[in-house]
């Protein structure tokens, strides 16, 4: 959408008893840098006057062609000049009412692209907020889908423990039927001897078949 210019400005301002930089960026659809930027401006050409203690500006109101009042003089200076005919003075008034119709017409036209911007910037806004909404929800998936991945991260960190502890305590079993059963650990003269080599030699394949089971997950 094309951005209104200083004179599209200028013409808004002209319509106007009075303005201020609010009223011009949400009349002409700009931002409000440039809306005082442009009343700047216009202050320095005399379209406006100074600015009040309220943040308002009054707009000059243009004088008439100097061309009119220059003719107007000359013709109360020549009165021998024979006085226009009734008959002319409804074509004049026709005439001069023309440029009324056209400036009214042109206002319509400049009303109509007017809102015809104001729709598509609406239109955008709407695309734009289609945009963020698609964007809220893709975001918001990717949380649930990064809480369950931590979920599962910590369930398999507290497995992982689970079977440290585990570890831990079968070694530390194994440790201790090897102290008791093993004949290398026999104290000397044991009367058991043979009962301890018998019980190592059933119960010691049985604990390495569970070791083995164990790393093997």
């Amino acid at each position: 959408m094309p951005i209104p210019s200083y004179a599209d400005a200028v013409r808004y301002v002209r319509r106007q008893p009075r303005i201020n930089t609010s009223a011009l960026a949400d009349g002409l659809g700009i931002r409000w840098s440039l809306a005082l930027d442009y009343l700047q401006r216009m202050e320095q050409a005399g379209v406006v006057g100074t600015i009040d203690d309220h943040g308002w500006w009054p707009v000059s109101r243009p004088q008439g062609p100097p061309a009119v009042r220059k003719a107007t003089a000359a013709q109360a200076a020549t009165p021998q000049e024979s006085p226009t005919p009734k008959s002319e003075r409804p074509q004049e008034a026709l005439t001069a009412g023309a440029p009324l119709g056209q400036s009214s017409d042109e206002e319509q036209q400049e009303l109509l692209e007017k809102l015809r911007d104001a729709a598509r910037v609406l239109m955008a806004e709407r695309e734009n907020m289609q945009k963020l909404r698609d964007a809220c929800r893709l975001l918001i998936a990717e949380r649930e889908a990064w809480k369950r991945r931590a979920l599962a991260a910590e369930a398999r960190m507290l497995t992982e423990e689970a079977d440290e502890m585990d570890r831990h305590r079968f070694d530390a079993l194994r440790r201790v039927l090897a102290r008791e059963l093993h004949p290398d650990y026999a104290p000397a003269n044991c009367a058991d001897l043979p009962l301890r080599e018998a019980l190592f030699k059933s119960i010691w394949p049985k604990v390495e078949q569970i070791e083995r089971k164990g790393r093997g997950g």
